[in-house]
């Protein structure tokens, strides 16, 4: 099989590898660190979920002894709650100036400042809760800082780190950390719940989340780079190979002068239809995240131990189908005929309808058969992780030079429905009642399926013209015209890396 090498200034280059190995790589190294940062920042997140039971003082009318404990019961009122899980959001809200600013600084700092923040506002949450829970608010504002800091630098370090064709498995390799972050803290924090010789329960999550944070930082610091060119053990050939590979995109160079072209980015459908599809995908799994403890004790009364256990399991049903539909958009896009673009819609689509379906199903089901609605929920979380190689691929596709940019647009409008969504549901959810719960997930099924019109008929994965250098179109052009004759004498080209 042929391939073509263009040659772009009339002088003979050396040969170019059109593939490199994945394993061993430090593409996986740098994707596989990404992935443990996201577990660290995320279970710093996602631990205030399950802490949240066992914090508050339950006015339920079933056993309550499991969640004993000497540490503290904290009189915060559902309105209070509300404001705690907003606040992570609110400082989402940064994301508009992080994301700007990832493609211009090392995002390899970024992210180091990210999870020492995060690890700072974990050791203070629980220090200094018991006085107000101004300070609970605090502390979650500052963690949603973190998080702002984290998925532009992930996202402008996918770009320059990998080829075009390995960007969805390693978006969702890096991505899956988030729910290895959840799966390793729900059930632990539902352990520590119930215990009291470490801290006295409860505040012993927040510091093993912290001290997680910070084994990470040590790691990293030693091991990380901001690009393939600054990571001193990479071998020659991979190096060349990641070059070549991206050398169209522009991506991976100094950024210092270049100016994010905001207009384009709002006229753009493709920008407008992955940030909608996005935030409709966001606020399923917010509920989920943030309010499925609440939810399973509530509704099924379930203790603290078997909590932990149960609400990690739709956790790992997101992960395990982010994973394998990364893996599939990546394996059809190599051996079928189909379009990347139609890939990334069809995949899309599907979890839409899943996620929508299966959060409606939950809501048939009472305490009786409460296996069946933890298995719907399961479901509906793995109907969701079909979104990373849909409308989350889409993002960093589109504008790959601009990726931080367009990651902290897209993220602000996640942040701001994040803001919202948490008070409106601990504005329902009154009294803890099934017919409560239900309304929530009524409303966050409408919402998942909005995504099957918005993203299929306006929704790319093609890079836009606007983010292409004048220099890439040009040599675009250059590499058309050179290959079109030996195209024709060869019938086909196999690959360009």
């Amino acid at each position: 099989m042929s391939a073509v090498h263009p040659v772009s200034d009339g002088l003979p280059s050396p040969p170019r590898p059109l593939t490199y190995r994945w394993f061993p790589s430090w593409r996986l190294l740098t994707a596989s660190m990404l992935c443990l940062c996201f577990a660290s920042v995320h279970m710093m997140n996602s631990n205030m979920g399950m802490a949240i039971v066992c914090m508050v003082n339950s006015s339920a009318n079933y056993d309550n002894t499991s969640l004993e404990s000497s540490a503290p019961r904290l009189d915060w009122t559902p309105d209070e709650q509300g404001y705690i899980f907003s606040a992570f959001n609110a400082g989402l809200l940064v994301m508009l100036v992080t994301g700007f600013l990832a493609d211009k600084l090392n995002a390899k700092y970024m992210i180091v400042a990210s999870v020492a923040i995060a690890s700072a506002a974990n050791f203070m949450i629980p220090v200094l809760s018991p006085y107000s829970v101004y300070y609970a608010i605090a502390g979650r504002f500052l963690v949603g800082f973190a998080d702002a800091l984290l998925q532009p630098a992930m996202n402008s370090l996918i770009t320059r780190w990998f080829p075009t064709s390995e960007r969805s498995y390693a978006l969702g390799l890096a991505t899956g950390g988030r729910q290895i972050g959840t799966l390793a803290i729900i059930p632990t924090a539902g352990a520590l719940c119930s215990q009291t010789v470490l801290f006295g329960g409860w505040p012993s999550i927040f510091y093993l989340s912290g001290f997680v944070g910070i084994v990470f930082i040590v790691f990293y610091s030693i091991l990380g780079a901001d690009k393939p060119s600054k990571q001193t053990c990479i071998s020659d050939a991979e190096l060349k190979f990641i070059t070549i590979a991206n050398q169209n995109e522009d991506v991976g160079k100094k950024r210092t002068e270049r100016k994010v072209p905001w207009m384009r980015i709002l006229e753009s459908g493709a920008v407008w239809a992955s940030v909608i599809s996005l935030v409709c995908h966001e606020l399923p799994l917010m509920t989920m995240i943030m309010f499925l403890p609440s939810y399973l004790h509530d509704v099924h009364h379930y203790d603290s131990t078997e909590n932990g256990i149960l609400s990690a399991l739709p956790t790992l049903s997101l992960w395990i189908a982010k994973m394998g539909s990364s893996y599939a958009n990546t394996w059809l896009q190599k051996n079928t005929a189909w379009k990347k673009d139609t890939i990334c819609k069809v995949l899309n689509s599907i979890g839409s309808v899943g996620l929508g379906f299966f959060l409606i199903a939950a809501t048939w089901l009472d305490s009786s058969h409460a296996w069946m609605a933890v298995l719907f929920l399961c479901l509906s979380m793995a109907s969701a992780g079909l979104h990373t190689p849909g409308c989350q691929l889409a993002l960093v596709s589109v504008a790959p030079a601009y990726s931080g940019a367009v990651t902290g647009f897209t993220f602000f409008f996640v942040a701001v429905s994040g803001i919202i969504h948490p008070i409106v549901t601990k504005m329902i959810v009154q009294e803890r009642t099934a017919s409560e719960w239900n309304l929530v997930f009524y409303i966050s099924a409408a919402i998942a399926v909005f995504p099957i019109v918005i993203f299929n008929v306006w929704g790319s994965t093609e890079v836009q013209w606007w983010a292409k250098s004048t220099a890439s179109q040009q040599k675009e052009q250059k590499i058309k015209e050179k290959t079109a004759p030996e195209l024709e004498s060869h019938g086909s080209c196999d690959s360009i890396a």
